[in-house]
């Protein structure tokens, strides 16, 4: 009896381990495409979280998403998190799924005088519309024009 019952355990460790290697984990398409909220964190002194929470809110293809800013980190389905270059004007930042704790954007930005908060705002919904696609339905030739 002890000798079947510790091969059945030994078989159902088995199945477990060749279950979780033939499991993906989920892309960086699926991560960004079924993100709701997002939590924002700035490490320095230059950029407030505030004014980046509302740059992203202002931009139309956040709206569209219908996207939420949330004060509660575990909450949040991404966690944008910005840093500065010690004496410089580089900004850089980094978008993470909180469940998986996967990097799904990252970038530098440069800015002086306060135009920071718009521009890593707008890079972070640039590379959101390329993983999930244009919720604004623009034509060609409708953004040559803007």
């Amino acid at each position: 009896m002890k000798r079947y019952l510790f091969l059945t355990l030994i078989l159902a460790i088995s199945m477990a381990a060749i279950a979780q290697q033939g499991s993906r984990p989920p892309d960086n398409r699926e991560l960004v495409s079924r993100a709701r909220s997002f939590y924002v964190q700035s490490d320095t002194f230059y950029m407030k979280r505030e004014a980046l929470a509302s740059s992203l809110l202002g931009q139309a293809e956040f709206k569209a998403w219908n996207l939420q800013i949330t004060g509660r980190e575990e909450l949040a389905d991404m966690v944008v998190r910005v840093k500065r270059v010690p004496f410089s004007n580089h900004f850089s930042y980094t978008v993470t799924d909180r469940a998986t704790d996967t990097i799904v954007m990252a970038g530098k930005v440069d800015s002086l005088r306060g135009t920071v908060y718009g521009r890593v705002a707008k890079e972070i919904v640039e590379k959101m519309v390329v993983l999930r696609g244009d919720p604004l339905q623009r034509s060609p030739a409708s953004s040559k024009n803007e």
